[in-house]
């Protein structure tokens, strides 16, 4: 049976009901059950019973509700809501959890402010479900806006269509209802789509912001690591520290498979080492499970968890120092049994060698300083070679079983996958690709690896679908808020070059509601032999000159909003030219 996937929203056009993501039902794939880890099926206890947990007085945290862990903090004449989870959907349901255990306290206490700890997804999109009518603030670091929009992590920006796909894959979505097939996302217990609810920001901290909100003494400060945007929340009165990104129950991810921008270890450690000196006794964690308590329990975990950190940098970069390679480093790096049996350094999510690999990308570039590596080679001229070396693509298919037989399940994929390259019928090098995926998702704890693994294999065998996303998939509340700026940038790499080699073409734009605004109004629009230019101002001589409302344009560039439907009701006009000229230009980025 096959299922496709359709990405919306934040990544899935499909709302998911928490009760479905924990019961029993019958597998609609083949094998019916693939199994996993043991240390990865027990994780899931972290997130099982979803709970509210009463950290201490007028602190509230929901942990298994969705993919991030919502806080509630209960003020004197109000609440604050930190992080309200990935979707409206999701939202509705963690209001509701906190409505059922506190006594219907949303009736009582308006929403008086939500607290964005970074740009990511599970961290923004309810806001509206928890905002109501309250009319909150809504407080972030000054550069949450930039992150969320502009390359090169942004997911709402340049690289929409591969992150969104890629993030379908790494957190299981397709096949999230089917326990014989999903665990967990190593960090989260699941993911819920559905509409965004993202609000802007009305109030931003740069490096640190005392305050009070609801008669609650609060400090936020800014805390870069995963993301360069993290702020923490710290009621020093309670003696809470509420985090995310830099720590949680795994070694962190330095990057992802979903992919990522750069994540400095350094800014790591010396953010941990903020948190470490404020002496918490109490640490909930937005991703993971329950907080953790005792002044000296949290001491300890954040020291190992940082050392962890510093000792795979550090260790990396003295390797790098001696001229081995990122390949070479990961066989002599490992981390010292005090840090590895910490059970809050497990690879859940993050993983030593990836991470030694992107360490050594962030100081070094691609280039691992050996003459082999001058020369990059496609995967199908080194599949080619490949199969000469072993005497054709059959004889190839034939080493690619001798390795799964031997449980070389690694070298088992890339080999049968190298004769798929050469010949995508072969049913042999097929049936090995797909045990060699379906044992190494058995084989491992990491849940980026057992989720992606399998949405490869329910992919290849025709099981599901999971399509690219397009731009037009943006959700409509996000494109709202989208700078221009991006918009420009989305339109550039959409340029079809071989259409557009021979072409120079100049339009203008003028966009009618940024007039007399502190945004720019007026545009060029260059496309010139397979590139987009784009100046702020309109062109002394231009084909053409298209005047409309930024909303409309960016529908219009997104593939949301037909052209003709826009200028048949009046939303565009064009200045010197027939609308077919505007049609052939947009053609043009097809």
């Amino acid at each position: 049976m096959k299922k496709q996937f359709l990405i919306a929203s934040t990544y899935v056009a499909v709302a998911l009901c928490i009760v479905f993501l924990w019961i029993s039902m019958a597998s609609a794939f083949d094998p019916e059950v693939v199994e996993a880890n043991p240390k990865l099926v027990n994780l899931s206890a972290d997130w099982k019973p979803p709970t509210v947990y009463n950290v201490t007085d007028g602190v509230f945290v929901a942990v298994g509700y969705a993919r991030a862990n919502p806080v509630l903090i209960e003020g004197t004449d109000g609440l604050i809501i930190i992080d309200p989870a990935e979707s409206e959907t999701a939202a509705r349901i963690v209001k509701a959890a906190f409505n059922a255990h506190l006594d219907n306290i949303f009736a009582k206490k308006p929403v008086k402010a939500i607290i964005y700890t970074h740009y990511h997804d599970c961290h923004i999109h309810g806001a509206t479900v928890f905002a109501g009518n309250d009319s909150p603030e809504i407080i972030s670091h000054e550069s949450l806006p930039k992150n969320l929009f502009s390359p090169p992590g942004a997911v709402y920006s340049l690289i929409f269509p591969t992150k969104s796909y890629r993030a379908i894959k790494y957190m299981g979505l397709p096949y999230q209802q089917d326990p014989g097939y999903f665990i967990n996302g190593g960090i989260f217990p699941f993911s819920i789509p559905g509409p965004s609810g993202y609000l802007p920001p009305t109030i931003t901290v740069q490096d640190e912001l005392e305050t009070t909100i609801a008669g609650v003494d609060l400090v936020l400060m800014h805390a870069p690591g995963e993301t360069s945007d993290i702020i923490f929340v710290w009621l020093p009165e309670k003696k809470v520290l509420v985090q995310i990104g830099n720590f949680y129950k795994s070694f962190p991810a330095i990057t992802t498979t979903r992919g990522a921008s750069f994540r400095n270890p350094l800014d790591y450690i010396a953010s941990i080492d903020k948190m470490r000196s404020l002496n918490a006794e109490y640490l909930v964690m937005i991703h993971s499970g329950k907080p953790l308590v005792g002044a000296e329990n949290i001491s300890r975990t954040l020291t190992n968890y940082r050392d962890a950190v510093q000792f795979v940098h550090d260790q990396t970069v003295q390797n790098m120092n001696k001229g081995l390679t990122p390949g070479e480093i990961i066989e002599v790096v490992e981390l010292p049994p005090h840090l590895a049996n910490d059970p809050y350094v497990q690879e859940y999510f993050g993983q030593v060698d990836r991470d030694v690999f992107q360490i050594f990308s962030q100081y070094m570039g691609w280039f691992t300083g050996k003459c082999r590596d001058l020369f990059p080679m496609s995967p199908t001229d080194e599949a080619q070679e490949m199969a000469e070396l072993a005497g054709g693509v059959d004889q190839l298919a034939a080493k690619a079983q001798d390795a799964l037989d031997e449980g070389k399940l690694e070298w088992a994929l890339i080999l049968a996958d190298d004769v798929l390259l050469l010949n995508p019928e072969h049913a042999g090098a097929r049936a090995i690709k797909n045990a060699a995926m379906i044992s190494l998702a058995e084989e491992t704890y990491n849940a980026q690896t057992h989720n992606y693994l399998l949405s490869e294999y329910l992919e290849e065998t025709g099981q599901i679908t999971i399509p690219i996303p397009a731009f037009s998939r943006i959700d409509e509340n996000l494109v709202v808020y989208m700078p221009m700026d991006t918009l420009f940038g989305i339109m550039a790499v959409s340029l079809n070059a071989s259409k557009s080699l021979d072409k120079d073409i100049v339009v203008g734009l003028h966009l009618t509601d940024l007039t007399n605004t502190i945004e720019l109004a007026d545009y060029t629009m260059h496309v010139r032999r397979g590139i987009l230019e784009v100046q702020p101002q309109i062109p002394d001589n231009p084909e053409f000159t298209v005047t409309t409302e930024s909303l409309v344009w960016k529908n219009v560039v997104l593939g949301k909003l037909d052209p003709q439907e826009a200028v048949s009701e009046g939303d565009i006009v064009i200045a010197d030219a027939d609308p077919q000229e505007l049609y052939n230009f947009l053609a043009l980025f097809k």
